[in-house]
């Protein structure tokens, strides 16, 4: 069975002031460094988030409604991922455009949810995971990722060396040096 990736790409950037998923570092936007990062070990890549789709990709909804922060798009891939037999999603988020292929790659071949321990929102989620999650959104006020997984019992994944995530403009010139 095949894997759907979702490059979750919502939030207000309030901290980088702009759109941050379309913010654009050596030419590509971060959302497109996102989908290139997974696009080796997934059979389909959609963007969570959005109000619209970015240019050549599809978008998904965030469920049960938007402004339910990274695990919202992750219900609504999840969602999809049930629906059309995927066996279930990869999932990362736009503003780290430098993820080893190492760490996706043993996200892709986990068999149980598994998600990044120092950013966890890069993970692997089994598509009957759908439902529960849906569940958590509508009961919970928590909207952690890890929250939710320990709920789930996912296994944390030490992915060695700390990942760079994009919080201010700022951040994109220090990937450079």
């Amino acid at each position: 069975m095949s894997l759907l990736g979702v490059v979750l790409a919502g939030g207000a950037a309030r901290r980088f002031g702009s759109d941050k998923a379309l913010a654009e570092w050596r030419g590509r936007t971060l959302i497109e460094h996102g989908a290139d990062a997974l696009r080796p070990f997934v059979d389909r890549i959609v963007v969570a988030g959005r109000e619209y789709d970015p240019p050549g990709m599809q978008g998904v909804a965030d469920w049960p409604h938007s402004g339910l922060g990274p695990l919202g798009g992750l219900c609504g891939a999840l969602r999809l991922a049930k629906a059309e037999g995927f066996r279930g999603v990869l999932s990362i988020a736009c503003d780290m455009p430098l993820v080893p292929g190492a760490v996706i790659a043993e996200l892709a071949v986990a068999r149980s949810a598994t998600y990044l321990d120092q950013a966890p929102v890069l993970g692997f989620w089994p598509d009957t995971l759908s439902d529960g999650l849906a569940s958590f959104l509508v009961q919970s006020n928590d909207r952690s990722i890890v929250a939710w997984a320990s709920s789930v019992g996912a296994r944390s994944l030490d992915g060695g060396s700390a990942i760079p995530n994009i919080n201010r403009p700022g951040d994109l010139d220090a990937l450079d040096r």
